[in-house]
This record gives structure tokens, C-alpha cells and sequence, in this order.
């Protein structure tokens, strides 16, 4: 449907456990699809609470973390201290009762590592 075929991405390439996905590269843009391979993650409460639809939209920043301490000044609180780290880079997700009910991810991308072509870990992955 998307003209693009995904990267699947298995679970270490999360940087939260037990979830897994595939990648779809569109034009300036990435489109995720997650899953969770434990019914009692976050994920998996997710789709049972909401069903299938938008969990979140990515940001990708530069310096994340002035970035969370600017932010944080600001009255955005984060799901965490710190950014974790991930194959890609590092990522910290902003509470979405601080964001007008949306849920940002912030994401910094490891120096060789450009999310939106895909040129990362995932072009490691056979399709």
C-alpha cells in the first residue's frame, strides 16, 4: 500500500524489551509499526485499551539531552530520568499529559546513522 516494502526490525533493535516491528521509509519520512511480544507491556496495554492507531510521532534532535532539560524547564515531563539508548541512538519519550495528550518521542540518531533513508542498523536486516 505504501509502494515501499518494510525492514523488519526484531526486539533489540527497541530500545524498551519485548517489542518488535517493521519499518517503512516514505519519502522524508519513516512509519513505524510496533508490537509488543509480552502481553504486559506498555504496547500490548496500549492496543488493549485503545486498539490499532497513532501511539506516538518521533522527533529526531540533536543534543537530546539539553534538548529533556530544556524541555523539562518547560513543564514537558518525560516516561523516565534519562534518554536509553537503542541500536540507532538514544530515545526519550515525553508524557503525553504534558504534550496536550500526544506522545513525542525524542530521538537522536548515532553519528552514522540516518533514521530517515534507513541508513542504520536496520539496512542490516534481510527483507
Amino acid at each position: 500500500m505504501l509502494g515501499t516494502e518494510p525492514r523488519l526490525l526484531p526486539s533489540e533493535y527497541y530500545a524498551y524489551p519485548g517489542l518488535k516491528g517493521a519499518r517503512f521509509h516514505v519519502g522524508g519520512a519513516a512509519i513505524s509499526l510496533v508490537a509488543s511480544e509480552k502481553a504486559d507491556s506498555p504496547i500490548a496495554r496500549f492496543l488493549r485499551e485503545r486498539g490499532e492507531g497513532v501511539n506516538h510521532i518521533s522527533l529526531e534532535v540533536v543534543d537530546i539531552e539539553q534538548d529533556v532539560r530544556n524541555l523539562a524547564a518547560k513543564g514537558v515531563r518525560f516516561l523516565g530520568d534519562k534518554p536509553r539508548a537503542f541500536s540507532e541512538g538514544k530515545v526519550i519519550f515525553a508524557h503525553p499529559d504534558s504534550l496536550h495528550g500526544v506522545q513525542i518521542a525524542f530521538v537522536q540518531a548515532n553519528q552514522d546513522t540516518d533514521l530517515l533513508r534507513g541508513d542504520g542498523a536496520d539496512e542490516r536486516i534481510s527483507r
